[in-house]
């Protein structure tokens, strides 16, 4: 296990949760939207609003579409970092001190000698 594979797994799990909390904040966005044009007017088709209401929901829903696939991308490269974690832990059973160095991602350890 080299230090760029783990990286790898760092950066692509990173990707995935920024690009699962974007969606996430444009589906509340469009959630609240829709709210308020109900609110406003109940969706009623002879208010003069409603194509954009529709519009707006539709966009929520479509939103909503895309979170799905986005947190099973990111749950995915999260299981994928957690077994490159567990890969690194079982080859550093020798280390008793280790500090993680800036975005390298360097270990290293002070062994004791004896």
């Amino acid at each position: 296990m080299n230090d760029r594979e783990i990286l790898a797994a760092c950066l692509r799990w990173h990707t995935a949760h920024a690009r699962r909390l974007e969606i996430g904040a444009a589906k509340r966005r469009f959630d609240k939207a829709v709210k308020e044009a109900y609110d406003r007017s109940g969706f009623h088709p002879c208010d003069p609003g409603y194509l954009e209401a529709c519009r707006v929901r539709a966009a929520a829903s479509e939103a909503g579409e895309r979170l799905t696939p986005a947190r099973r991308a990111e749950l995915a490269a999260l299981r994928a970092l957690a077994k490159v974690c567990a890969k690194v832990r079982g080859n550093q059973q020798h280390v008793t001190d280790a500090d993680v160095i800036d975005v390298p991602m360097l270990l290293t350890c002070d062994r004791f000698t004896d």
